[in-house]
């Protein structure tokens, strides 16, 4: 008989399983994450959530006080911050988040990504361009009984700005 030991897997493994049975072994284990566990938890947080639309999916993820930290608001709850991601995918779309790295220390998860969009509809004052536009940025999850219970991101805003026609460069050349 093989016994399956979960903080064996690699990393590649770890991203195949699904998010059910990842939560349901770690409750038969009756331990904490360990640092792989939680990065492959953040990661999916973020793909199911933002990259899917499955908003639902933020019931496995979040604590219910869940806070979410982001362009200067802080989103507090579970039903706010499905709202606030409902616009942002009403917003943009095809919003699209690449893994780029993670990293984990002292309990807390970083997850480093590169999102891309288009801008289809009004967004905070700025009306819909239609253009698409790439930028990178990071979330910093911190975890409480197994889930995720605040988030931090931080995302360029001024290259998408650029890119989508918003903000201009200004030389010296043309003053």
């Amino acid at each position: 008989m093989c016994i399956f030991r979960l903080q064996q897997l690699s990393l590649t493994n770890l991203r195949e399983l699904d998010t059910k049975e990842l939560i349901k072994r770690l409750r038969l284990r009756n331990v904490t994450m360990s640092h792989v566990e939680s990065k492959q938890f953040a990661w999916q947080f973020i793909d199911e959530v933002f990259n899917k639309g499955n908003l639902q999916a933020a019931n496995r993820f979040v604590t219910p006080d869940f806070i979410y930290h982001a362009r200067g608001e802080d989103i507090e709850g579970l039903e706010k911050f499905k709202e606030w991601v409902n616009s942002d995918r009403d917003v943009f779309p095809d919003i699209h988040y690449t893994l780029i790295d993670e990293i984990m220390e002292d309990g807390k998860v970083a997850i480093f990504w590169i999102v891309e969009a288009t801008h289809d509809k009004e967004f905070r004052g700025i009306p819909a361009t239609h253009k698409k536009f790439e930028t990178v940025g990071v979330n910093a999850f911190h975890f409480k009984d197994g889930k995720i219970k605040e988030a931090w991101t931080i995302v360029d805003g001024l290259t998408p700005a650029l890119e989508l026609g918003v903000v201009k460069i200004v030389s010296k050349e043309s003053k």
